[in-house]
């Protein structure tokens, strides 16, 4: 679900999602929809939510509503940043498929905004992290958007022995990149990272391989989930970068 102005909400003692759902003029289910890997019977104080507010929110406060120890959490632009960023790189690639798929005459021009996309998010990172860092974010999301123009490519002229050895690199590129990210921040897991990446990879290859069959239903709907899955990974950014620097959020 997309939401344009999220607000980040650190759990502090009695906050109940039902209480949280009333003062931002949402529901339960909003705001699980919105954290994936939230146990509603079990909230974890000082943890961190998103939730995506209501209309009236911001034109009004319903005191009687306020959650526990009551305060008013601001939105931070870290993450709505980050998830377009994360929202560009999906739908730019969905793009790319459709031009490589279709043989349109748009490639070489959505291609070259496709790859501005590992710089935009290389750099947000900047800003927390040296211009190395930020250096191999963009380098590997680079090597990822390429890797899977060359497999869509070899993909559709039924090149399977390419598209085989594509498919290695890109897992391997998957490797390198949890790697990279889970060795600036202690709140980046590894085996977390390298799950959601090749979950990432396993549905685009779901999306491309329904968009070559001409099954465009399915297509739709691979992309649904591709979109889905890249807005839970940049909120996990997001929340990574915020528990490693608590003193930015204040």
């Amino acid at each position: 679900m997309h939401c344009k102005q999220p607000i980040i909400h650190r759990v502090i003692l009695g906050d109940t999602l039902y209480q949280l759902s009333r003062y931002y003029q949402t529901t339960v289910q909003s705001i699980l929809d919105q954290n994936h890997n939230t146990d509603p019977n079990n909230l974890q104080i000082g943890s961190l939510l998103s939730i995506c507010p209501g209309h009236g929110y911001f034109d009004q406060e319903y005191e009687q509503q306020k959650p526990a120890q009551s305060r008013l959490s601001q939105p931070f632009p870290l993450v709505g940043k980050m998830r377009k960023v994360w929202e560009q790189h999906v739908y730019w690639t969905r793009m790319l498929l459709l031009s490589i798929a279709e043989r349109l005459k748009d490639l070489d021009d959505v291609t070259a905004r496709l790859m501005q996309n590992p710089k935009d998010i290389a750099n947000i990172f900047a800003k927390f992290y040296d211009e190395a860092t930020a250096k191999v974010i963009d380098q590997l999301l680079s090597e990822h958007l390429q890797i899977g123009a060359d497999l869509i490519t070899a993909l559709r002229d039924g090149k399977k022995q390419e598209a085989d050895n594509l498919k290695h690199q890109w897992y391997k590129n998957a490797d390198k990149m949890a790697d990279a990210f889970s060795g600036i921040n202690p709140y980046f897991d590894r085996d977390e990272l390298r799950k959601m990446l090749y979950t990432h990879l396993d549905l685009t290859t779901q999306e491309v391989a329904m968009r070559l069959a001409g099954n465009y239903p399915a297509d739709i709907q691979a992309f649904d989930r591709v979109e889905k899955e890249a807005l839970a990974m940049a909120d996990y950014f997001s929340f990574g970068i915020m528990r490693q620097f608590p003193d930015r959020f204040i």
